[in-house]
Formats: C-alpha cells, structure tokens, sequence
C-alpha cells in the first residue's frame, strides 16, 4: 500500500514514519523549513515539501497513493494553544484537514487516518465515561477548537462523499523507551502522574492496524498507554479492534535522570 503521511517528519510523525515504512511504501509530506528542531529521519522513503494550506501541492503529492495519514498541525512548540489573533492555527489545522480531505476524495484515496486529540487535560464531570460518540469538547483553548473542528470536516466528507476515516484521539504523546517528550521533563512527569500518555511507537503501529482493517464509515479510537485511563476513555475498544497492546512496562524517570 502506498501511504502518504502529512507531517511525517515531525515529533510524531517520525515514529509513524519509522513504523508505517516497515509495512508499506511511505510518503513524507511536511514543511520544508521545520517551525521546531526535527530528529534525523532515515527511511529510505520519498520526502515532499509543502504546506497543507497549498491546495495543488497537497493534490499533487496525494497523486498516486493508496491511504493517507493526517498528523500535521500548526506547531504548539512555537505557539502553545495559539493566541485569538493567530491566524495560522485555522489555516493549517482546519483549512489544511480541508485541503488534504478535498484532495483525497478528488484523487479516490482509500482510506484516511487523522491523527486526533484524546482530552486527557480535561477534567470530565464525575461517572463521565468517553468513548466514540462523546464528542470533543476540550477545555476553551483554540487547539482543542481547531482538533474538534477536524473532526467535524472529516465527519462532511463521510457523511456527503463516503470517504472512509479512522480518528485516532490521542494522549500526551511521549517516547517511553527513551524517556523524552516533546517538550520538557516536567511535561513528562505530570504525563506520568495523570495517567494521560501513549508511546509514539505504539501509535505507529496503531496506525497500521487502522491502514488494514476493515472498515467503512467514520470511527474514532482512544490511544491511551497508560493502563488507569481505561477508567476514564474507551481504551479497551482500541485495544481490542485494533489489535493492539500498549507498551506499559518501562523507566518511569525522565531521560535526564536515567543513568
């Protein structure tokens, strides 16, 4: 399967690329100029460079592929949870979803995978059990805005298309073998104690799972890691439709104070 992965070199996205290349023939689409520090990526795969609120350049590299991985947003390193005058957030994270959505029904991609927000930063009314049809309320900040509005256009173009979509909500997106995060040790240590991350390998490899499966429609998944957030999030459901088991069992310090 030729898969196109939008943001495929970023914090995440090279894991989904390091892991989806193992099964498939990879795509990277992503800024040429990175709006944060960007690890080595060596996968032997075809990289394009452009910007998802390019119409024809989105088209152009969706020409040819099979399934397409949406995981580009406006970066949050640069701009936290974006300030009202900002308008680069609505372009790329809801007119870009638009773009890359448009271009795949125009070009008859098979499948589409978006990489969604999992609201393991907000705090949920008591008994309050989430799972695919709670939908994505966050917590009043424009990036909770903009990934709900994702969502939404995905839902348009299922409902009037028939596209066929997979949202993967994800939590706090971490590298628990190296003890890293994208941000700080204390982003990590509070992920620790909120029971809120996910392995970024582990999403690689629920995404091919949601590449191979069956599936028609729209659907969502809650990819959590941490085992207490079956408490809260559907986590079981992923689990077992996708196929999937979470990496639990790992150094719960920080890569600064691993020996």
């Amino acid at each position: 399967m030729n898969v196109l992965i939008i943001g495929g070199l970023g914090w995440l996205g090279k894991a989904l690329t390091e892991v989806v290349s193992k099964h498939h023939t990879v795509r990277v689409f992503d800024l040429e100029t990175a709006e944060a520090p960007r690890e080595d990526l060596d996968f032997g795969g075809e990289v394009v460079f452009g910007s998802v609120v390019d119409f024809e350049v989105v088209r152009s590299a969706v020409e040819g592929q099979d399934a397409i991985i949406h995981a580009a947003v406006a970066s949050t390193i640069l701009r936290g949870l974006y300030e009202p005058s900002d308008p680069v957030p609505f372009d790329v994270n809801v007119r870009g979803t638009y773009n890359v959505l448009e271009a795949a029904r125009q070009e008859g991609v098979g499948r589409f995978v978006l990489i969604a927000a999992a609201e393991t930063h907000v705090d949920h009314p008591p008994g309050v059990f989430v799972d695919r049809n709670t939908p994505y309320a966050g917590a009043g900040s424009i990036y909770d805005l903009t990934k709900r509005l994702q969502e939404e256009v995905c839902r348009w173009f299922v409902q009037l298309y028939g596209l066929d979509i997979i949202a993967l909500r994800l939590g706090d997106i971490l590298d628990v073998t190296r003890g890293l995060t994208k941000w700080d040790d204390a982003v990590w240590k509070k992920s620790m104690a909120d029971g809120s991350w996910i392995h970024r390998h582990d999403v690689g490899e629920a995404c091919v799972r949601a590449l191979e499966m069956d599936h028609k429609g729209f659907d969502v998944y809650h990819l959590v890691g941490a085992p207490s957030a079956k408490k809260r999030f559907d986590v079981a459901r992923a689990e077992g439709v996708l196929g999937i088991r979470f990496t639990t069992e790992f150094d719960r310090r920080p890569a600064s104070e691993r020996r």
